[in-house]
């Protein structure tokens, strides 16, 4: 009787676990970054070179009245050259982005704002790269850098 229980026991818990883990689905995508240009604009305009990568990851959940639940994150690793000083810069960042609707896809165009710090003296910026975001509920990911921008500071 109580070998019984146990089966009966686990058998419910894996059962939930299962159900759980069809409501849910999680996806990575690397976008290469490569010679991208953004202008210092605290610097007389200098362009800045950037290059390496920017991560994109998502889950999403389906709630019991038919919602998908979209949860993204974009997180950048990337190195910039300005074109006339040769002064190095770094940027780390991420930020999550939401998107709720009733359709098996979200199309999103989302800001990442970052330090663009230079690596030997000077003003820091922040870097805003506009990115186009298009994820669905069966795992497809796909995402592009609409636009780099920088301000001054950081």
């Amino acid at each position: 009787m109580f070998q019984c229980s146990i089966r009966v026991a686990f058998l419910g818990a894996l059962v939930l676990c299962a159900g759980w883990g069809l409501g849910q689905t999680a996806n990575v995508y690397d976008l290469p970054v490569t010679d991208q240009l953004t202008v210092n604009t605290c610097s007389m305009g200098e362009p800045v070179t950037l290059n390496g990568t920017i991560h994109f990851s998502y889950s999403v959940t389906t709630d019991s009245t038919g919602v998908n639940h979209f949860a993204i994150t974009a997180a950048n690793q990337l190195t910039g050259v300005g074109k006339n000083s040769g002064l190095p810069y770094v940027a780390d960042e991420s930020d999550e982005y939401d998107s709720n609707n009733d359709d098996p896809s979200a199309d999103v165009t989302v800001e990442l704002k970052s330090d663009l710090k230079p690596q030997s003296g000077g003003a820091g910026l922040t870097l805003v790269q506009s990115l186009h975001i298009v994820v669905d509920t069966t795992g497809n990911i796909s995402a592009q850098v609409v636009s780099n921008a920088t301000s001054c500071g950081s």
